[in-house]
């Protein structure tokens, strides 16, 4: 019963658009504006993933086994790969690009069209959202530059790694579940959506996006469908294709693979996506929603209300905080600087085993201050951008210093040369 209490009340909250951090790639741009500027990565040549795969289609299968057999080892709830699924291309294939996104389960419908999301640019795309994503709600790409590529044609690496961390939230993760309504993903093996609401476009990537690895025990005792996410598979999985990928001399997608990876590390480095309800307690939790069951719900609804404001408002100003920010070149503004970090992260990445209990711990242990701090600001919603002396921008730079710390320290096991 208490196990559906509590899968009542998650539901309700985590249906909202979960973009996370809702600028992925204007936070890896100002963290790796200057990270490598002593000596930055020369450019390479636009790679089509088609071409990858034909070229490497005979290493691919081992390193997707391999990173299978660790997901498996670490995430109990994880099935078997479905044996029609693994990747045994041939050399003509001509749909070998759907096969390897099947193998490695996602949306088999994601486009990895060549393209560049362009920061500092005021001018329109000339790349349509259609050869994007196929998001019936495109929400904020509307308001970006993307810009297409040919095949060989150079590009910064800096380019690639800030298009490529933003694209797992365009539609990777979306309808992987056997109640997605996705007929050609009831065979992936993840069962049914253990929470969030199936129906809700951003909402079906839920699991795949945030990681609840520290809340008490009464909570995984009473809803162990918590325990049921997936990001440490994509940062494993995506990581071991880039070190694949240049490895053999593919750098573009070496660089792409890890811009994927980073979006989940990035992710979990919001800490509405490692904690579930800061600042409340198991008690609350499961008391507001049986006293709802019986008619009395404005103590739930309040709570839920107050929760979703909070994550909200944070997401939805740091977008467009950032985007001015880069738009006017403000360099110097509390929260670029605590981004870049006044040099290069003296942490150390210790491996996908760090994701549980180096990034997503960090943020949950801060979770219930930022909240309480964002809670005293008495702002129901983002509505203008604030002075820079504003306490939001110090809630805001301090979880930022983090999710730059980490991609940076992440990026320095590559050899980025």
């Amino acid at each position: 019963m208490f196990k559906k209490i509590l899968l009542i009340l998650l539901t309700n909250i985590i249906v909202l658009p979960l973009f996370s951090w809702n600028n992925h790639a204007g936070i890896t741009y100002l963290i790796l504006k200057d990270y490598w500027k002593e000596k930055s990565p020369k450019s390479v040549p636009a790679e089509s993933l088609e071409s990858f795969l034909k070229k490497e289609r005979q290493g691919i299968p081992s390193v997707l086994a391999d990173a299978e057999l660790w997901a498996k080892s670490r995430l109990p709830h994880l099935t078997d790969i479905n044996d029609t699924l693994k990747f045994k291309p041939n050399e003509n294939d001509s749909d070998i690009t759907v096969k390897f996104l099947k193998a490695i389960r996602v949306n088999p419908n994601h486009k990895t069209s060549l393209y560049i999301q362009k920061l500092e640019s005021r001018s329109p795309s000339n790349f349509a959202l259609e050869n994007l994503t196929i998001l019936q709600d495109k929400g904020k790409l509307v308001n970006e530059t993307f810009l297409g590529l040919k095949e060989g044609e150079m590009v910064d690496p800096v380019d690639i790694l800030v298009t490529a961390v933003d694209e797992p939230d365009y539609d990777l993760d979306l309808y992987l579940f056997e109640d997605s309504g996705l007929e050609q993903t009831k065979i992936y093996g993840f069962g049914e959506q253990p929470f969030g609401n199936p129906k809700y476009e951003y909402s079906s990537q839920a699991p795949f996006h945030m990681g609840f690895y520290h809340e008490p025990s009464i909570i995984f005792t009473l809803a162990g469908f918590l325990k049921k996410t997936y990001p440490e598979y994509r940062i494993h999985q995506f990581t071991k294709l880039s070190e694949f990928a240049f490895r053999t001399g593919h750098k573009y997608w070496g660089y792409r693979f890890a811009g994927w990876a980073l979006h989940y590390i990035q992710d979990l480095t919001q800490p509405y996506h490692s904690s579930v309800l800061p600042r409340v307690s198991a008690t609350k939790q499961i008391g507001v929603q049986v006293i709802s069951m019986v008619g009395i719900s404005s103590p739930k609804n309040n709570m839920i209300e107050h929760v979703t404001n909070r994550h909200t408002l944070i997401e939805e100003y740091q977008y467009y905080l950032i985007k001015e920010i880069i738009q006017k070149r403000d360099w110097e503004h509390p929260v670029c600087t605590s981004i870049q970090l006044d040099g290069k992260s003296n942490s150390v990445w210790d491996g996908s085993l760090f994701v549980r209990d180096g990034v997503a711990k960090e943020a949950f242990d801060v979770a219930e201050a930022a909240d309480e701090e964002l809670e005293k600001l008495k702002l129901d919603r983002y509505e203008k951008l604030y002075e820079n002396a504003h306490p939001i921008h110090t809630i805001l730079g301090g979880l930022l210093k983090n999710t730059s710390k980490h991609t940076r320290s992440y990026l320095n096991q590559f050899s980025l040369d």
